[in-house]
This record gives structure tokens, C-alpha cells and sequence, in this order.
């Protein structure tokens, strides 16, 4: 058998590190931030991040009530359907008014068509959402946007109702730390 090698440390490395043990750099001590999503933060929330946080749940939970339209798209298109605008003009808002915060634009597509279609639109869909945010005024380096196509289903794609859940856009509030790539 063959010693280990440097790759196959590394590798183990960063699997430790993905599970949730904690930084490879130091050990934890009972002065530092619990770890988020198994990696050491460097600083806490400010109260403003944290009311913003809230803010973007409450307008999920006004959605998920039908209190507020979603976000909509013209069939088999990345074009927003204007009845997306007053939603995403509340997200805008926030990210306005929380500079520190990076949103992150998840979007979604049924399993109607080929996954490759599936992909591309998504990923379309995901970018006509920063434009439109980056149009409001939210700085570009703020927003990352990510395309799954139907990789991630949460309903069932075999009815009509379960494919209308699955075509979505998914917000989500991140910390900025400019000295990362988002």
C-alpha cells in the first residue's frame, strides 16, 4: 500500500471540513462563533443583517400565503412577468438598505423538456432576476444567481401541481466578505 500523498490529505482535509468539524486552522475555543454551515464566521450579524433576514422570511411567508405574487415568468421564457415586479422591488429595497448583505438567486424549472433546455433556462431566468435588481440600483458584485434547471425538484413532477411548485426562484441572504469571489 501507498503512503498517503499530499492530494489525498487535502482531500480528506476538506471532507472534514464540509462535515462539520470546524476550521483546520485552530481549534474552537469557548470565545468563537458557533460554526455556520460547518465554517467558522469571522464576525457576528450586525442587528441590521439580522432585520433584514427577517424582513426576507416575512415576505416569504406573504408569498407562500398568496399575500404576494411570486416571481413569474412567460412561458418557456426569461422574461419577467410584471406582476414579479412589486416582489422583487421589496428585495431590492432590502439590499439597499443592508449593503452589507449578498443575496443569492437560486431559480428552478419543472421537468417538462431536456434537462440541458432545462439548465440553460433556468440559468437564464436566475440572470433576468440580478438584471432586474442591478436595475433598481443593487450593486452587481452583491447578487449571485445560480441556474439548477429541475436538478432540485420539491414536488412532484409528475402532475401539474407539483411541476408549478417546482418552477420557482429561491432568495436567499448571505454575508458580503469582500475579500471572496462570490
Amino acid at each position: 500500500m501507498r503512503p498517503a500523498s499530499r492530494i489525498d490529505r487535502l482531500g480528506l482535509a476538506a471532507f472534514l471540513l464540509l462535515a462539520g468539524s470546524g476550521s483546520l486552522e485552530r481549534r474552537a475555543s469557548a470565545d468563537d462563533e458557533p460554526p455556520v454551515d460547518g465554517v467558522w464566521m469571522d464576525r457576528r450579524f450586525t442587528p441590521a443583517e439580522i432585520a433584514a433576514d427577517g424582513e426576507l422570511k416575512e415576505l416569504k411567508r406573504r408569498v407562500a400565503k398568496g399575500e404576494l405574487p411570486d416571481v413569474r415568468f412567460e412561458l418557456d421564457s426569461d422574461e419577467l412577468a410584471p406582476e414579479s415586479f412589486k416582489f422583487l422591488q421589496m428585495i431590492a429595497d432590502l439590499m439597499l438598505k443592508t449593503p452589507s448583505l449578498k443575496l443569492r438567486i437560486d431559480a428552478h424549472t419543472c421537468s417538462l423538456g431536456s434537462e440541458a433546455h432545462n439548465l440553460r433556462l433556468s440559468r437564464r431566468r436566475a440572470q433576468a432576476v440580478k438584471n432586474y435588481l442591478v436595475q433598481q440600483g443593487v450593486p452587481p458584485p452583491s447578487i449571485g444567481s445560480k441556474g439548477w434547471g429541475s436538478a432540485r425538484p420539491i414536488a412532484d413532477n409528475s402532475t401539474e401541481g407539483g411541476r408549478r411548485r417546482n418552477r420557482r426562484v429561491e432568495f436567499r441572504f448571505l454575508r458580503r466578505d469582500w475579500n471572496a469571489v462570490f
